[in-house]
């Protein structure tokens, strides 16, 4: 994930997430290409794995301080995160990791981001949240393995993240982040 150069730009599209550390990530990234090789489709590069924790869409700059100064107010635990089941959305064709428990953590901190951001008049998605990591898109799967062994990290911090389209593809820039409190 890059670093933000902070210049004016007419929108920004942008999303609250989480990143897995350096071994869970990497971890996950040989997942994806196993599972793109099983069910076809293409995988999510190892720079791009994450974790969303609230999608905003397009916001100008005076929008993006105001995501800024909500999530400064956000204060919660640091928690630890395992995904342990694969799972196929045949209706987007999406191949992701999830966790079988939302662990608490999880849920109070994109409860009271979700919370702040409505209060604010951010327009949110109305479907239940779910967590997942998207590991292969446009894929076409007919059985999924099962994941052997959990993969989990620590999350100790929550990113604010602007999504560019480029020649190259997708790239993730970092524009803020923030700790969760050590419990």
């Amino acid at each position: 994930m890059a670093e933000a150069n902070n210049t004016a730009e007419s929108t920004y599209k942008v999303f609250f997430a989480i990143w897995p550390d350096a071994a869970a990530q990497e971890k996950l990234s040989k997942l994806a290409g196993k599972l793109a090789g099983d069910c076809g489709g293409k995988k999510t590069s190892l720079p791009l794995i994450h974790l969303t924790l609230v999608f905003i869409g397009y916001v100008d700059h005076y929008q993006l301080e105001t995501l800024r100064q909500i999530a400064s107010q956000v204060k919660q635990a640091s928690f630890d995160l395992t995904v342990d089941e694969i799972q196929y959305w045949q209706h987007n064709r999406i191949v992701h990791a999830a966790p079988s428990q939302c662990p608490a953590g999880l849920t109070a901190l994109v409860n009271d981001l979700q919370h702040r951001l409505m209060l604010a008049g951010f327009p949110l998605e109305k479907r239940p949240y779910i967590p997942h990591v998207t590991l292969v898109r446009k894929a076409l799967c007919k059985t999924l393995s099962n994941l052997m062994t959990p993969i989990s990290w620590h999350v100790n911090e929550w990113t604010l993240v602007q999504s560019n389209q480029t020649d190259q593809g997708t790239v993730y820039v970092s524009l803020d982040r923030w700790s969760l409190q050590e419990v």
